[in-house]
């Protein structure tokens, strides 16, 4: 394998395009959007910035605890302890393990990881196919490739229409199940009226409030982020961005006793594919002869850390001799 294309510029695949570039292949990593980091996302406005992804990350693994440290030392992430946290969330338990948060945003944990690789943004695969040279990708800006292999770190919903014209194992992508998560984001003027800066499952619509402000490089406005229930997203999934965080401003309301400071910047957000749900239960997805892969969290479970497990998973399955 002299080259591979990668699909998806999240957690699992900068980690598996990374271990792949180490191997010696010649990467390209094709993303969709205009930032890296996937679901580790961060919205800027003029004074600060909100993280409407993942809010923060824990390393277990040694591999990715290896990863978080080399991410701190270079000045991409650091820790946080939010004040008066409550609630259990719990896919993080133990509640005493170190929480990070990268720098200046949430796509600061894979800054390291794309170092030195070839990434083309806002561009958007729509097919892949086999020729005798290897696989072509067929995109919204026209062809890519030939490539020796093609490996799809993207969600599973998304990854199964690129993949299921090549047969097992990748009809086991259906097993999968995510859920969506609607976003509000907000800036005030003062301080929220509340003691805790992260509340876990406060209300049945709320999944999760944050006191974005309280983490380290977010700019001096008070900033919350509020991700609403799996539930309540699905029974609202197509609201229009402007109605969502209008209601879910109202939720912040409620759970702030009825009162809040004057609203300086709000935004809302759809993810359709924000968490596992239902996982495959195997680390990642490789054709038989060894030059197609499918990876993500959707693999192994709804963590950033089991992404990196994942798209490590994956290269090294590739880059076996077939």
């Amino acid at each position: 394998m002299k080259n591979c294309a990668v699909v998806g510029a999240g957690m699992a695949g900068l980690t598996a395009a990374a271990e792949l570039k180490r191997a010696g292949v010649d990467v390209v990593v094709l993303e969709k959007s205009r930032g890296l980091g996937g679901r580790l996302a961060t919205r800027r406005f003029d004074s600060g910035s909100a993280d409407h992804g993942a809010q923060y990350v824990t390393a277990r693994d040694a591999g990715f605890q290896a990863l978080m440290q080399e991410t701190v030392f270079a000045g991409h992430a650091t820790g946080w302890a939010p004040a008066g946290k409550t609630g259990d969330d719990p896919k993080n338990e133990p509640r005493n393990e170190p929480w990070l948060v990268g720098l200046e945003g949430m796509s600061g944990l894979v800054r390291p990881l794309s170092e030195g690789l070839q990434v083309i943004r806002e561009i958007r695969v729509e097919r892949i196919g086999s020729t005798s040279e290897g696989y072509s990708l067929q995109t919204d800006q026209g062809p890519q490739g030939p490539f020796d292999a093609v490996l799809v770190a993207i969600p599973a919903p998304q990854a199964a229409p690129l993949l299921e014209a090549h047969g097992k194992p990748f009809g086991d992508i259906a097993a999968a199940g995510m859920q969506p998560t609607l976003t509000g984001m907000f800036a005030f003027e003062a301080r929220v009226p509340l003691e805790a800066d992260y509340l876990a499952s406060p209300h049945g619509d709320i999944a999760t409030a944050v006191r974005n402000s309280s983490k380290a490089g977010r700019g001096g406005a008070e900033c919350w982020v509020v991700h609403a229930s799996h539930f309540w997203s699905r029974r609202n999934l197509e609201l229009e961005r402007e109605e969502i965080a209008g209601r879910i401003l109202e939720f912040l309301r409620t759970l702030a006793g009825g009162t809040l400071p004057d609203v300086t910047w709000q935004s809302g957000h759809r993810w359709r594919h924000a968490a596992v749900e239902t996982a495959v239960g195997t680390p990642c997805l490789v054709a038989s002869n060894r030059r197609l892969a499918a990876c993500g969290d959707w693999c192994l479970g709804p963590r950033v850390e089991a992404a990196y497990l994942s798209g490590i998973a994956a290269a090294r399955a590739l880059l076996e001799p077939s």
